[in-house]
């Protein structure tokens, strides 16, 4: 009963429109509610009814319908985000979590809430910070600066497709389907469920534009062996790499 009520809340969502990175950037389109008790209150009370099926109660990614998603929650306790404007190492900026309560992550169950009011979603930011002792005794790093994006598409694409046998892309993504030889290395790790992103499905955890693809690059994400290029590419070889990445999104009939 409870995986069909699941199920159900899925399916009332948007029929999945968050899996593909259709929708909603996650910008809020209001200024931010006052950080109060009542607001709290009511992302304590938001949480538990929303969240806490596949998180868990108390946030550490065991919530009781854990065990049947094809991938494992995010243990909040942690303090460690994929998604973020943030470089890596650092925790989300709020407006990063908010973001991602609102835009979903493509390509997993973790739907978009964009439909639940914007007061309340900030509320949700403040509970999950509430999970971990990093947002008490750490402020984020400063957001990773996006530079202007080249307009030699042409160019950028054969930059692109060299850039991704020299930093060794397909060590684990293959060609771009997520069969790479390191992949089988990777899944022998038992510490950590490993899901090498089949990129031409075009479901990618923060979306398929080319921004997106260039944070995620720039930022890495955390908790996985998806470092950060910022360090080893410049801001015009990572847009170079993020395109050609876009380039291997297989049309929709193909996926």
């Amino acid at each position: 009963m409870r995986l069909s009520l699941l199920a159900l809340l899925f399916a009332s969502s948007g029929a999945f429109s968050w899996t593909t990175g259709s929708g909603t950037t996650g910008v809020a389109a209001r200024p931010r509610p006052m950080e109060t008790s009542a607001l709290r209150e009511i992302g304590a009370r938001t949480y538990q009814q929303r969240c806490a099926a596949c998180h868990g109660k108390h946030g550490d990614g065991r919530g009781w319908a854990a065990k049947s998603l094809p991938l494992r929650p995010r243990d909040f306790t942690a303090g460690v985000y994929k998604v973020r404007s943030t470089p890596t190492g650092s925790i989300p900026t709020d407006e990063d979590l908010f973001a991602t309560i609102s835009r979903g992550m493509h390509g997993t169950p973790m739907m978009s809430w964009r439909g639940l009011p914007e007061d309340e979603r900030w509320s949700l930011v403040s509970q999950l910070k509430s999970f971990s002792v990093r947002f008490a005794q750490e402020r984020p790093a400063s957001s990773v600066a996006i530079s202007r994006e080249p307009e030699d598409e042409s160019e950028l694409l054969v930059e692109g497709a060299r850039l991704w046998a020299t930093v060794r892309c397909a060590a684990c993504h293959g060609s771009g389907d997520g069969r790479g030889p390191s992949v089988a290395l990777l899944k022998k790790d038992p510490s950590r469920q490993v899901n090498v992103r089949d990129l031409g499905r075009g479901e990618f955890l923060r979306g398929t534009s080319a921004r997106d693809i260039y944070l995620t690059l720039r930022t890495g994400m955390d908790g996985t062996p998806m470092g950060s290029y910022a360090d080893g590419l410049t801001p015009r070889e990572t847009w170079a790499l993020a395109a050609y990445v876009r380039s291997l999104i297989r049309p929709s009939t193909d996926r």
